[in-house]
């Protein structure tokens, strides 16, 4: 694709993000945008990809609150022009799997809730407060997010109230509230979504998580790839364009303002460098890379500092496998498996880099073809967390050229996977055709990041009390968006895309996408242009 010497806006990345900036400017500012992403897909986290006949989703397993006319729906069919059908999942929807017990979650709060009190009839009452103070600190993390676009002084007050339950850490409050060992890790069973066990992480970002899932779970029709295919035509109906292996180099300063970006197109020795210029660039590159890496090192600014201080988020291990049996035959129903072999999350968490003896301590199993209608082939994805460290040796040789050693790690670390999966779900080893490991080095690889992190900067108390990290930055013209602006996952790096979009439309920006978006109807963007978009 051609790209002009100019555009109105460059924003660099294109996860979810990325794209929400992008298409609600585009469609509600009619403004000119150009995204530049590093990978040879769009999508980031959400992009899809295949072998042979099987597909899969590196980073989208499932969203919740995606029932039609919620506000989370109605702002992705905005930025999708509707491209996207969402497939709900079944009622009960996540399955946690421990080594005396299992509980099955159910997309019903209220039959969740009572499910929890059978099973510990006396801690029916903590249970019940649980969820109100589950409400209360979510919302609270909502607040934080908004604060990001108002005067300081505003967003301060907003933060105010429930403050100190928000940051209060998740093993903290379960501790203080439970006295069941096994109904405490029960009720942390979701860390992996946000990657920090109960002693890291703050409350709010744990009820966050919780809260999105209250009523149920939903994932996208054709896979995460459908996403990107959809917002990318709205962004180029408004004279924009969206450009693959197109990697940015450095943001470009004058005079303290953004105004444009050196960008490296193509693959490998067949290369080509571009300046192109504009007023505004939006980076869902990460608040790391952006400050570390992407602006001159000239400006001195404080921010790059400080981001060096927060810990980035931990990487993972990703065991893609091709079946050639449905799974429904091996008794799963399209609900998500949460495995873990001990109680203690901080412990698993601790021995997440022990490759030898009993690792993994724990795993999370999803079967994507069950839960899209479209899948063409059966597949299963066993993922666990890992630092990049394991891999370091490995790091300056390219993807695909890591030799023996490497592979020979790769084959134990999946059939490890497999296998503790494979306890859980008979059947599943004899079942596969097809195995490919990702590692955190092929996570680095495709983000660009420096940890192959999974969620951007790790959301740890600190990281909530940073109110220099937000959507502005100190350069003029340079927005952050993201999940580092909103939070983990994919929903919240969308919130992150509308902060972003927000705080370029005005002091009403926010109403106004919220407005557009309850009132959405689809335009002149066809179901051809979406379907030429996903063939590409």
């Amino acid at each position: 694709m051609e790209i002009a010497d100019s555009y109105d806006v460059i924003v660099i990345g294109s996860g979810i993000g990325g794209l929400t900036s992008a298409s609600l400017l585009s469609r509600l500012a009619r403004k000119r945008v150009l995204v530049l992403e590093r990978h040879f897909k769009l999508g980031g986290f959400t992009h899809s990809f295949q072998r042979k006949r099987f597909s899969w989703d590196p980073g989208l397993h499932y969203v919740g609150q995606m029932n039609p006319g919620s506000p989370l729906r109605s702002v992705f069919d905005l930025v999708t022009e509707g491209g996207v059908d969402w497939a709900p999942m079944p009622a009960k929807f996540e399955r946690f799997v421990y080594p005396d017990f299992e509980f099955t979650v159910d997309s019903d709060r209220r039959r969740y809730i009572a499910d929890l009190q059978a099973a510990f009839p006396s801690e029916a009452g903590a249970i019940a407060r649980y969820f109100t103070d589950v409400k209360a600190a979510a919302g609270w993390y909502q607040r934080h997010m908004a604060a990001k676009i108002m005067p300081a002084p505003v967003g301060r007050l907003l933060e105010l109230r429930g403050r100190k339950l928000a940051l209060t850490l998740t093993a903290d409050y379960l501790a203080k509230h439970f006295r069941d060992g096994k109904l405490r890790a029960l009720l942390a069973s979701q860390w992996g979504d946000y990657g920090l066990p109960p002693s890291r992480s703050p409350f709010a970002v744990h009820a966050l998580i919780v809260d999105h899932y209250l009523r149920g779970a939903w994932y996208p029709v054709g896979g995460g790839g459908s996403i990107a295919a959809s917002a990318a035509p709205v962004i180029e109906a408004a004279g924009g364009a969206c450009v693959v292996n197109a990697e940015v180099e450095e943001i470009l300063v004058e005079r303290g303002r953004a105004t444009g970006v050196r960008v490296k197109l193509g693959q490998g020795t067949r290369h080509t460098f571009r300046t192109v210029r504009a007023p505004l660039v939006i980076s869902d590159a990460g608040a790391d890379m952006t400050y570390t890496r992407l602006l001159p090192a000239a400006l001195r600014l404080r921010e790059s500092e400080l981001v060096a201080e927060l810990p980035q988020s931990v990487s993972a291990v990703q065991l893609f496998l091709g079946l050639d049996r449905d799974p429904r035959e091996l008794g799963i129903r399209g609900e998500n498996l949460w495995i873990a072999s001990v109680y203690d999350h901080d412990a698993a968490f601790e021995g997440r880099n022990d490759l030898d003896g009993t690792w993994p301590a724990g795993c999370f199993v999803v079967f994507p073809s069950v839960k899209d209608p479209r899948a063409r082939a059966h597949t299963a994805e066993i993922i666990t967390l890992v630092d990049t460290g394991q891999f370091t040796r490995w790091s300056q040789l390219g993807w695909k050229h890591r030799g023996d050693e490497y592979e020979a790690l790769k084959q134990k670390i999946g059939d490890d996977l497999l296998s503790l999966a494979d306890r859980h779900v008979p059947g599943l080893r004899d079942s596969v055709v097809f195995s490919e490991l990702a590692s955190p080095l092929s996570l680095a690889h495709f983000t660009g990041t420096r940890s192959g992190g999974c969620y951007g900067l790790a959301v740890t108390p600190e990281r909530l009390r940073a109110r220099w990290l937000g959507v502005r930055t100190p350069v003029r013209g340079l927005l952050l968006t993201g999940s580092d602006v909103g939070s983990p996952g994919v929903a919240g790096a969308m919130m992150g895309g509308v902060l972003s979009a927000a705080s370029v439309l005005g002091p009403t920006g926010f109403m106004r996408i919220m407005r557009a978006a309850s009132s959405w109807q689809p335009s002149r963007v066809t179901t051809e242009a979406v379907s030429a978009e996903m063939a590409a």
